[in-house]
């Protein structure tokens, strides 16, 4: 009986250790993803800045000076929205991907107790 129950308590130790391994993984990979992403938009950021600067700098009148001004504001908007989307992707991605583990821990969970109940009826 003692060894059974250092048994599984052994395996739940590996197994809590596996998950917590993926689990750091996933936050890696997520935060990574995201850093790359801020990165990007911090370049969006100062690109817009100095094609703005360089607009009104090169515009002689007010009325080009707002056709070129919201030019550029509708390309900044496509550039943002496409920056949501790929936030939300890894969002998902990493949703996803916690839910694997989740449903992972849970089938473990479920075969264990199968196997418990079906050393007992031995």
């Amino acid at each position: 009986m003692q060894n059974q129950t250092l048994e599984a308590a052994t395996k739940a130790i590996e197994t809590a250790y596996e998950t917590t391994k993926e689990i750091v993984e996933i936050n890696a990979s997520a935060m990574s993803s995201l850093l790359e992403k801020q990165l990007e938009v911090m370049g969006q950021a100062l690109d817009f800045g100095v094609k703005q600067a360089k607009l009104l700098e090169q515009t002689k009148d007010l009325k080009s000076a707002l056709a070129a001004q919201t030019e550029l504001v509708g390309t900044a908007a496509e550039q943002a929205m496409e920056n949501v989307r790929d936030v939300v992707k890894i969002a998902n991605q990493t949703r996803q991907a916690y839910d694997d583990i989740f449903k992972e821990g849970v089938q473990q969970a479920v075969s264990a107790v199968k196997q418990k109940g079906a050393r007992k009826a031995a």
